[in-house]
Protein backbone atom coordinates (compact mmCIF):
# COMPACT_ATOMS: atom_id res chain seq x y z
CA UNK A 1 0.00 0.00 0.00
CA UNK A 2 1.54 3.19 -1.13
CA UNK A 3 0.94 6.46 0.59
CA UNK A 4 0.18 9.33 -1.68
CA UNK A 5 1.34 12.72 -0.57
CA UNK A 6 -0.33 15.68 -2.10
CA UNK A 7 1.95 18.45 -3.16
CA UNK A 8 1.25 21.81 -1.80
CA UNK A 9 1.30 24.52 -4.37
CA UNK A 10 3.85 27.17 -3.68
CA UNK A 11 2.33 30.59 -3.29
CA UNK A 12 3.61 33.13 -5.73
CA UNK A 13 4.91 36.37 -4.32
CA UNK A 14 3.48 39.37 -6.15
CA UNK A 15 4.94 42.80 -5.53
CA UNK A 16 2.39 45.52 -6.20
CA UNK A 17 4.20 48.55 -7.66
CA UNK A 18 1.23 50.94 -7.68
CA UNK A 19 1.65 52.24 -4.07
CA UNK A 20 5.38 52.75 -4.60
CA UNK A 21 4.75 54.73 -7.80
CA UNK A 22 2.18 56.87 -5.95
CA UNK A 23 4.70 57.69 -3.23
CA UNK A 24 7.39 58.56 -5.77
CA UNK A 25 5.06 60.96 -7.57
CA UNK A 26 4.03 62.56 -4.28
CA UNK A 27 7.71 63.09 -3.41
CA UNK A 28 8.37 64.61 -6.84
CA UNK A 29 5.46 67.02 -6.41
CA UNK A 30 6.59 67.92 -2.88
CA UNK A 31 10.14 68.73 -3.97
CA UNK A 32 8.91 70.69 -7.00
CA UNK A 33 6.79 72.88 -4.72
CA UNK A 34 9.35 73.18 -1.92
CA UNK A 35 12.35 74.03 -4.10
CA UNK A 36 13.06 77.62 -4.99
CA UNK A 37 14.91 78.19 -8.23
CA UNK A 38 17.09 81.25 -8.19
CA UNK A 39 18.42 82.43 -11.52
CA UNK A 40 21.31 84.84 -11.25
CA UNK A 41 22.24 87.10 -14.09
CA UNK A 42 25.51 88.83 -14.61
CA UNK A 43 29.14 87.96 -14.48
CA UNK A 44 31.16 86.31 -11.80
CA UNK A 45 33.65 88.56 -10.07
CA UNK A 46 35.43 88.80 -6.76
CA UNK A 47 34.30 91.48 -4.31
CA UNK A 48 36.83 93.23 -2.07
CA UNK A 49 36.94 92.13 1.58
CA UNK A 50 36.52 94.10 4.80
CA UNK A 51 36.23 93.30 8.50
CA UNK A 52 33.43 95.65 9.58
CA UNK A 53 30.28 95.23 7.51
CA UNK A 54 26.73 96.44 8.06
CA UNK A 55 23.41 95.17 6.70
CA UNK A 56 21.14 97.42 4.64
CA UNK A 57 17.42 97.37 5.54
CA UNK A 58 15.87 98.71 2.32
CA UNK A 59 16.13 97.44 -1.24
CA UNK A 60 18.20 100.00 -3.11
CA UNK A 61 19.17 100.16 -6.78
CA UNK A 62 21.99 97.73 -7.62
CA UNK A 63 24.78 98.91 -9.91
CA UNK A 64 27.51 96.49 -11.00
CA UNK A 65 30.73 97.94 -12.38
CA UNK A 66 32.65 95.44 -14.51
CA UNK A 67 34.65 97.73 -16.80
CA UNK A 68 34.29 101.07 -18.63
CA UNK A 69 32.34 99.31 -21.35
CA UNK A 70 30.19 97.19 -19.05
CA UNK A 71 28.11 98.69 -16.24
CA UNK A 72 24.85 97.09 -15.11
CA UNK A 73 22.14 99.42 -13.72
CA UNK A 74 19.72 96.93 -12.22
CA UNK A 75 19.46 94.54 -15.16
CA UNK A 76 20.17 97.08 -17.93
CA UNK A 77 23.65 96.88 -19.43
CA UNK A 78 25.36 100.13 -20.44
CA UNK A 79 28.80 101.71 -20.67
CA UNK A 80 30.36 104.67 -18.87
CA UNK A 81 29.35 107.10 -21.65
CA UNK A 82 25.63 106.21 -21.46
CA UNK A 83 25.55 105.58 -17.70
CA UNK A 84 23.99 108.95 -16.85
CA UNK A 85 21.13 108.48 -19.35
CA UNK A 86 20.32 104.93 -18.19
CA UNK A 87 20.50 106.09 -14.56
CA UNK A 88 18.01 108.88 -15.31
CA UNK A 89 15.60 106.36 -16.82
CA UNK A 90 15.84 103.98 -13.85
CA UNK A 91 15.61 106.77 -11.23
CA UNK A 92 12.49 108.15 -12.94
CA UNK A 93 10.87 104.74 -12.59
CA UNK A 94 11.75 104.40 -8.88
CA UNK A 95 9.76 106.15 -6.20
CA UNK A 96 10.60 107.28 -2.69
CA UNK A 97 12.12 110.22 -0.88
CA UNK A 98 15.50 108.70 -0.17
CA UNK A 99 17.45 107.41 -3.12
CA UNK A 100 19.95 104.70 -2.26
CA UNK A 101 22.23 102.50 -4.31
CA UNK A 102 24.60 99.58 -3.76
CA UNK A 103 27.72 99.46 -5.93
CA UNK A 104 29.10 96.04 -6.83
CA UNK A 105 32.44 95.80 -8.53
CA UNK A 106 35.36 93.54 -9.16
CA UNK A 107 38.26 94.30 -6.85
CA UNK A 108 40.39 95.07 -9.91
CA UNK A 109 38.25 97.89 -11.38
CA UNK A 110 39.86 101.27 -11.94
CA UNK A 111 39.55 103.68 -9.05
CA UNK A 112 38.85 106.54 -11.49
CA UNK A 113 35.85 104.65 -12.92
CA UNK A 114 34.45 104.09 -9.43
CA UNK A 115 34.77 107.81 -8.62
CA UNK A 116 33.10 108.75 -11.94
CA UNK A 117 30.16 106.45 -11.19
CA UNK A 118 29.83 107.78 -7.64
CA UNK A 119 29.98 111.38 -8.91
CA UNK A 120 27.22 110.68 -11.45
CA UNK A 121 25.11 109.10 -8.71
CA UNK A 122 25.50 112.21 -6.53
CA UNK A 123 24.49 114.41 -9.49
CA UNK A 124 21.28 112.37 -9.86
CA UNK A 125 20.38 112.84 -6.19
CA UNK A 126 21.43 109.53 -4.69
CA UNK A 127 22.25 110.37 -1.09
CA UNK A 128 23.11 106.87 0.13
CA UNK A 129 25.84 105.09 -1.83
CA UNK A 130 27.00 101.79 -0.34
CA UNK A 131 29.75 99.47 -1.54
CA UNK A 132 29.17 95.70 -1.58
CA UNK A 133 31.95 93.79 0.20
CA UNK A 134 32.72 90.29 1.40
CA UNK A 135 33.65 89.64 5.03
CA UNK A 136 37.34 88.91 5.63
CA UNK A 137 38.00 85.38 6.82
Amino acid sequence: MAVKFTRRLKTKVVLDMAPMIDIVFQLIIFFMLATQVKITTGMEFELPKAENLSKIAETPLKITIISKNSILVGTKKTNSANFSRVLSESSAASSGDRKSVILYGNKNIEYELLIQVMDTLKEHGYDSIDLALNRKS
